[in-house]
């Protein structure tokens, strides 16, 4: 016979470690949405930057190539680091697409259209 709030086995959690548990799951996750949102903030400051190069030197926000480097480059990492490839592929496509949106609006007027022909050869815009 057990005590009153003891397990009945010995080898499950009491429901007060479950307890413990879970909300020590939920204080990483909200660690880890922390560090997200500083990481997405920077990634943003970045694509300012390109907003504010790329029209001098013509090319447009969307660069298909640059589009499939980056997915390509994310779907390899997300691989390498166990994260679920359609978990990846799903946010970055979201990202990827708010940047390209952001990008051509900060471009204004100076925004070139169509696809970017790279001029020199061998550098790849964000």
């Amino acid at each position: 016979m057990s005590k009153i709030g003891e397990a009945e086995n010995p080898r499950e959690p009491s429901r007060e470690a479950l307890q413990d548990e879970m909300a020590d799951v939920r204080k990483v996750i909200d660690a880890l949405d922390d560090e997200i949102v500083t990481l997405f903030a920077r990634r943003q400051r970045e694509i300012e930057r390109a907003a504010r190069v790329k029209p001098d030197l013509g090319v447009p926000a969307r660069v298909p190539e640059r589009v499939e480097e980056v997915l390509a480059r994310v779907l390899g990492a997300s691989h390498r680091e166990g994260l679920s490839s359609e978990l990846a592929m799903r946010v970055w496509t979201a990202v990827i697409e708010w940047s390209i949106q952001y990008e051509d609006r900060l471009m204004g007027d100076r925004a070139p259209k169509g696809d970017a022909q790279a001029s020199d050869g061998g550098d790849k815009p964000s």
